[in-house]
C-alpha cells in the first residue's frame, strides 16, 4: 500500500510539472499543440498506469494477508486455539477451522442450545469450562464483541487430574470405649477376632496404608483418589463396627478424622489429630473430614454420644475452675438467646460457684427467656434476687475488665449468646455445654468444658458442685430450676439419660428438689396446649418414622410452642422423629427436631447450619418460604437415611 501512494505521488508531481511548463509556453505565444497534445498523453498512461498498478498492488496486498492469515490460523491450530463468533440472538455465524476439523461446526445453530454451560461467559462472566467430544476447553469471550476463544485444556486438565488424584491424604482411625472393652476378656477376645479383622479388611479393600499406633488408634495414609471412594461409600465401616459390636454385645464405634489439601506433612498430622479430638467430643461413631482452610465436614454420627467422664475428670475440671475464679476480679455468665430453664439453671449454679470466690452476674435481661422459665423467675424473683445478680448485656459490658472471666452455659457460639457483643471484648472465657461441639469455635476459650454425652448443662453443673458449692450450696428453689432444666432436655428422662443424670437427679432431691413443684411448673396454659394439638394435627408421616409438621399459616409462633409440639410426635408409636417447620417472628422461620434416639436428629440439623445433640436440635433462617425450607429438609432427611 505504501508503493502505491508513492507512486500516486510522483504521477501528481509529473502532472504539475507538465501543466506548468504549458503555461510557461502559452505564456511565451509559443506552439503549443504539441504539448498540449503531449500533456493530454501524458494524463491518460498516467491514470491507466495508476488503474493497473493498484489493481496489481491491492491484489498482492491480498495474497500476502492470506498467506499470513493462514499462517496465523495454522499457529492457532497448532496452539488448540479456535475463534467463534455469534449473532445477538446467539446463532453462531462463524468458526476458524478450528472447529471444522474437530467435527464441531454448529454455523447457525444456537450457541446456548449447543453449549448451555456458557451462559455466563456469555453474560460476561469470567472463564468457564466445557467438555465436548471428551476433550476439555477453557472458554473466554472478548470483550465487547460477540467472539469466544476455545482453548484446548485436556492434557493440562489430565495432568491436573492425576496430580489431585495422586495428593496426600492423612487419616486416623480411633476405636472409642476400647478401655473399657478391654476390661472383660471375653469382650477384648471378640473385638480382636471380628471387629479388628473387619477394619482390616475394609482398608485394604481400598488399598490404604494403615499402621497400629497402639491398640486403639490406627494411621491411615492414602491418596485423593482413594479418599474419593471412601467418600462415595460414605464411610460405611462406621455401620459395619456397629452392627458387628451389637451382635457381640459389646460398646463399640469408631471415629476418624481426614486432613487433605496440603503438601505438608506436619500440617496434615496436626490436622487430622485436632479433626479424631473434635469426633470424639462430639461423641465418637463418626468421620470428620477437613480439606486445610475449608470448614470440616461431618459423616455417620448415628449412635448417641457415650458416658466418658469419670469422677477424676470431673475433679479436673473443677480444680481448674476454681482456678479461674481465684484469678478472677468478677464473673460474668452468658445465657443463650431466649434462654430456657437448663440454661438459667446452670446459670445460677455457676453464680454461686463464683461468689466463693468474686463477683458474679448473670445476663438474663437481654436476649429472651422462655416463657416457662420466665414466670418461675418472675414467680421467685425475690429470693432469687437475694442471691443472684441478673443485669442486661450493657451493663455486663461496663463491668467488663481485663481480668474478667466470661462463662457461656448451655452454648458455644457467640452468635447465639445473649451477651455476643460482650464476647467481642472479653479477654478469658470458659465454657459449659452439651451440645455436640461444632467444628471451629468462634471464640478462644481458656477452659471449653464440651460433654456430648451428659444429658444437659444442668447434669454438667450439678456434678462440678460438690467440689465448689461447700460453703455457698445451693437451696430449693435453684435445685428445682436445674431439676426443671434435666426434665424438660431429657423429655422427663425420656430420652439421653444416663447413670450419670439419675445420679445428678439424686443430688438435686437431697437439695430440696420437689418433683411436683417442678411438674407443675412445667405444666402449658390451656391455650398453649390447644396450639400444640393444631400442630400435630398437621403432621404428615415419612419414610422411616418421621413426621413433619407445616405451619405455614402465616401465623407467628412461639420456639416452645413447636419445641412441645415435637416432644408430642414421639409418643406416637410410629414416630422415631419429628420435625416442626414454622415461623417464630415476621421474617425468621425455624425447625424443631426431637428424635426418640434412632435417628440422630443433630446430624440432620447440622447439615442445615444448625445444631443440638441426639435427640434435640434445631435450626433458625432468615425469611418466609417455609415450602423452601420443607424441601430441603426432606432432601437432607433422605440422605441421613440413605447414608445411615
Amino acid at each position: 500500500m505504501k508503493q502505491l501512494q508513492r507512486l500516486k505521488w510522483i504521477g501528481i508531481v509529473l502532472i504539475v510539472l507538465i501543466g506548468i511548463a504549458l503555461a510557461f509556453m502559452w505564456f511565451l505565444k509559443l506552439d503549443v499543440t504539441i504539448a498540449i497534445a503531449t500533456y493530454i498523453v501524458m494524463a491518460i498512461l498516467t491514470l491507466v498506469f495508476f488503474h493497473f498498478t493498484g489493481d496489481f498492488l491491492d491484489e498482492r496486498d491480498r495474497e500476502i494477508n492470506q498467506k499470513l492469515d493462514g499462517a496465523a490460523g495454522l499457529a492457532l491450530q497448532d496452539a488448540g486455539i479456535g475463534i467463534l463468533t455469534y449473532k445477538n440472538n446467539m446463532e453462531i455465524e462463524t468458526v476458524s477451522d478450528f472447529f471444522i476439523s474437530r467435527n464441531m461446526d454448529h454455523r447457525g445453530e444456537n450457541i446456548l442450545a449447543w453449549l448451555p454451560e456458557l451462559s455466563d461467559v456469555i453474560d460476561g462472566g469470567e472463564e468457564g469450562k466445557v467438555i465436548i467430544n471428551d476433550d476439555k476447553y477453557a472458554v473466554y469471550r472478548k470483550s465487547g464483541v460477540n467472539t469466544l476463544i476455545f482453548r484446548d485444556i485436556s492434557e493440562l486438565y489430565d495432568t491436573q487430574e492425576k496430580l489431585d488424584d495422586n495428593a496426600l491424604v492423612l487419616g486416623l482411625l480411633n476405636f472409642d470405649n476400647y478401655e473399657e472393652v478391654a476390661e472383660l476378656d471375653d469382650d477384648l477376645s471378640f473385638f480382636n477376632s471380628s471387629i479388628r479383622p473387619l477394619v482390616y479388611e475394609y482398608f485394604r479393600t481400598y488399598n490404604l496404608v494403615y499402621k497400629n499406633l497402639r491398640n486403639n488408634r490406627i494411621l491411615l495414609i492414602l491418596n485423593d483418589k482413594q479418599f474419593q471412594q471412601l467418600l462415595e461409600d460414605r464411610f460405611s465401616i462406621l455401620s459395619q463396627v456397629r452392627k458387628e459390636a451389637k451382635q457381640g454385645d459389646i460398646e463399640m464405634t469408631i471415629s476418624m478424622s481426614f486432613a487433605r489439601g496440603s503438601e505438608k506433612f506436619s500440617e496434615l498430622d496436626e490436622e487430622s489429630l485436632s479433626l479424631l479430638e473434635l469426633a470424639q467430643t462430639r461423641g465418637g461413631d463418626q468421620a470428620v473430614v477437613r480439606t486445610i482452610g475449608e470448614e470440616a465436614v461431618f459423616y455417620g454420627g448415628s449412635s448417641e454420644a457415650k458416658g466418658k467422664r469419670s469422677k477424676v475428670k470431673v475433679r479436673v475440671y473443677a480444680n481448674t475452675l476454681k482456678d479461674l475464679f481465684a484469678k478472677s476480679s468478677n464473673v460474668i455468665i452468658c445465657c443463650h438467646q431466649d434462654a430456657d430453664a437448663d440454661c438459667l439453671g446452670g446459670a445460677l449454679a455457676l453464680s454461686l460457684m463464683a461468689q466463693n470466690y468474686c463477683e458474679a452476674c448473670i445476663i438474663t435481661k437481654t436476649g429472651g427467656v422462655e416463657k416457662t422459665i420466665a414466670e418461675v423467675l418472675k414467680e421467685n424473683n425475690e429470693e432469687l434476687s437475694s442471691r443472684h445478680s441478673f443485669v442486661s448485656e450493657n451493663e455486663a459490658i461496663n463491668r467488663l475488665k481485663d481480668d474478667s472471666l466470661v462463662i457461656m452455659v448451655d452454648h458455644h457460639s457467640a452468635s447465639q449468646s445473649n451477651g455476643s457483643n460482650l464476647l467481642k471484648s472479653a479477654k478469658r472465657i470458659v465454657i459449659i455445654d452439651h451440645h455436640r461441639r461444632k467444628a471451629d469455635l468462634d471464640t478462644d476459650p481458656l477452659l471449653a468444658y464440651i460433654e456430648a454425652s451428659a444429658s444437659s448443662a444442668s447434669e454438667l453443673c450439678v456434678e462440678l458442685s460438690p467440689y465448689m458449692l461447700k460453703r455457698n450450696p445451693l437451696n430449693s428453689t435453684e435445685a428445682n430450676i436445674l431439676y426443671l432444666g434435666m426434665i424438660i432436655d431429657t423429655n422427663h428422662f425420656r430420652t439421653r439419660t444416663g447413670e450419670r443424670t439419675f445420679e445428678a437427679a439424686r443430688v438435686l432431691k437431697q437439695l430440696g428438689a420437689d418433683p411436683v413443684t417442678v411438674e407443675d411448673w412445667s405444666k402449658e396454659p390451656y391455650q398453649d396446649v390447644k396450639t400444640v394439638s393444631a400442630i400435630v394435627e398437621n403432621a404428615e408421616l415419612k419414610e422411616g418414622g418421621v413426621a413433619i409438621c407445616i405451619m405455614d399459616d402465616h401465623n407467628i409462633y412461639q420456639r416452645s410452642l413447636i419445641s412441645q409440639a415435637c416432644d408430642s410426635l414421639l409418643r406416637m408409636k410410629e414416630v422415631n422423629a419429628g420435625f416442626v417447620l414454622a415461623m417464630i417472628d415476621e421474617d425468621l422461620m425455624a425447625i424443631s427436631a426431637r428424635s426418640n434416639g434412632k435417628i440422630n436428629v443433630q446430624v440432620i440439623m447440622e447439615k442445615m447450619k444448625g445444631g443440638g445433640h441426639m435427640t434435640g436440635a434445631g435450626v433458625q433462617r432468615a425469611g418466609d418460604d417455609l415450602q423452601g425450607l420443607n424441601a430441603e429438609l426432606q432432601k437432607v432427611i433422605k440422605e441421613y437415611l440413605e447414608e445411615v
